[in-house]
């Protein structure tokens, strides 16, 4: 019977050495499976990453050569009209829609070539934004953008954020523009 203990110890103490060798396998087997994953994960990356400069560098060179951007500083809005930056400036106030033969557009851009000229501005009256200054009566005493009504194309000269001078019509306004 001493023998047959023996046997059967030497069976469950191989069993359980199978147990531990067998134990560290699998956790070098899931350890491999990890680090396989994450490089393979770290070069799918790495591919993604190449072709996407690839792309870049080669759309920069087959695109039409940049222009400038400029923005464009004439055109306010209603709400603005009193808080500009300058001291002195005009704003002119017309509907750029029935301005068909660009007499403004061109009065404007006329202003704009002169020297010593202090800076100009015009609000479109046809945008939705500024419709709220349109009115059958003037109002050339008004303090804040809310107060403005405008009946007609009108220039405001704007002096200390205040209204200095108030001109309508189309002629006034070519008159004292090319003066």
């Amino acid at each position: 019977m001493a023998k047959k203990q023996k046997r059967v110890n030497k069976t469950n103490k191989s069993k359980q050495n199978k147990r531990i060798d067998g134990g560290n396998s699998d956790y070098k087997n899931q350890t491999r499976r990890i680090i396989t994953c994450l490089i393979t994960i770290l070069v799918i990356f790495g591919v993604m990453y190449l072709i996407t400069v690839l792309i870049l560098n080669n759309s920069d060179h087959t695109s039409s050569p940049k222009e400038q951007t400029s923005i464009q500083y004439e055109e306010i809005l209603l709400g603005t009209v009193f808080n500009k930056k300058d001291k002195e400036y005009l704003v002119l106030f017309y509907n750029v829609a029935y301005d068909t033969e660009n007499t403004y557009r061109s009065l404007i851009s006329d202003y704009a070539v002169k020297d010593n000229k202090i800076p100009l501005y015009y609000v479109d009256l046809n945008n939705s934004m500024n419709k709220s200054c349109i009115s059958t009566e003037t109002n050339k005493e008004a303090t804040k953008a809310q107060d403005l009504k405008i009946n007609d194309t009108t220039l405001i000269k704007f002096s200390n954020h205040k209204i200095a001078e108030y001109i309508v019509g189309e002629e006034e306004i070519s008159n004292y523009l090319n003066k």
